[in-house]
């Protein structure tokens, strides 16, 4: 009796550690299947597999192209970035979407170099889904709007701010940033990470 206790005792824990992996493959763009319906040119990609399943997730941008809804001006364009996420059958189960319209100045809609990641933070098994990225139409030296947006499982966060740009003379323009209400009930460890993922991605050089 003792020794089938102790072996029910060890096989629960090595399932329960098993359950609270998390496992993440990065895919080549070019190696996403046309099957997952998407707009925009792929730039980053990965697959993941938690507790709750195996799923793809997608980051795509459109790039500056003219925008047919502007009655302003006929130079006008626009420029959009999604990011999707499916299930390991291809169906999808959230979607991002954001954009800039009816700019005649410089634009952009952009994920940061590595704007998307996968964690788990409080290693309960079930993946958190990161994406930081940033838009902006403007004529000057300005801060982009910069946003942060998390997902773990079909609950959604956000951090809304600028990036900063150094305007010389140690002085800089931009930098804040705002936690939406779904954050009050957050784990402490997605904000610090957040707040850490803010910084790396907090200096923004016009022209970059």
């Amino acid at each position: 009796m003792m020794r089938v206790a102790f072996f029910l005792i060890t096989f629960s824990f090595v399932t329960a550690s098993a359950h609270g992996q998390v496992q993440v493959k990065p895919l080549a763009p070019a190696a996403v299947p046309a099957t997952l319906k998407r707009t925009g040119r792929v730039v980053q990609a990965l697959r993941y597999t938690d507790r709750t399943g195996t799923y793809t997730v997608l980051a795509t941008q459109t790039g500056a192209r003219p925008d047919p809804a502007a009655k302003d001006t006929d130079d006008a364009q626009r420029a959009d970035l999604y990011a999707y996420h499916y299930s390991a059958s291809g169906a999808p189960t959230w979607q991002v979407h954001d954009f800039v319209e009816e700019c005649p100045l410089d634009i952009g809609a952009e994920f940061r170099p590595k704007g998307l990641t996968v964690t788990d933070l409080d290693q309960d098994g079930t993946a958190e889904i990161w994406l930081v990225y940033r838009t902006v139409c403007r004529g000057d030296v300005s801060p982009s709007t910069q946003k942060i947006i998390l997902y773990e499982g079909s609950r959604k966060y956000a951090v809304r701010g600028t990036s900063r740009i150094a305007l010389g003379g140690g002085q800089f323009d931009g930098g804040t940033y705002t936690f939406d209400a779904a954050w009050k009930t957050a784990p402490a460890a997605f904000r610090q990470h957040a707040e850490q993922l803010w910084k790396q991605h907090l200096t923004e050089k016009v022209g970059e």
